[in-house]
């Protein structure tokens, strides 16, 4: 894991299983952030590979091999959200790499 000041982004090297996996992150908002001009929260910006991937608003799902829990590869959400952190639930898939998230403020 690595911060970069310059971009406002928290950069992570992952190491997959074959089903892929998921990464839960607690973002002081100190360090990193997302707001617009009037202070309320943004979404932040993430990518794998490179590639943005989607917040998912309805809600995403970790529950490896449960026919009724299907997980939605590159996918992430805002799974807690307090007046010091934010925290994001992010499920990549099997070839994944490197994720990248973004935010406007900190670092």
């Amino acid at each position: 894991m690595l911060a970069d000041p310059t971009r406002h982004s928290l950069n992570v090297a992952v190491n997959p299983g074959p089903q892929g996996g998921a990464l839960e992150i607690e973002l002081p908002r100190h360090t990193i952030d997302s707001k617009d001009s009037a202070g309320n929260d943004m979404p932040y910006v993430v990518k794998i590979d490179g590639q943005r991937i989607s917040g998912e608003p309805t809600g995403i799902c970790v529950g490896f091999g449960d026919k009724s829990c299907p997980n939605i590869a590159n996918t992430f959400k805002e799974t807690q959200n307090t007046d010091t952190d934010r925290v994001l639930t992010i499920l990549f898939g099997p070839e994944s790499r490197f994720i990248e998230i973004t935010g406007n403020a900190g670092v």
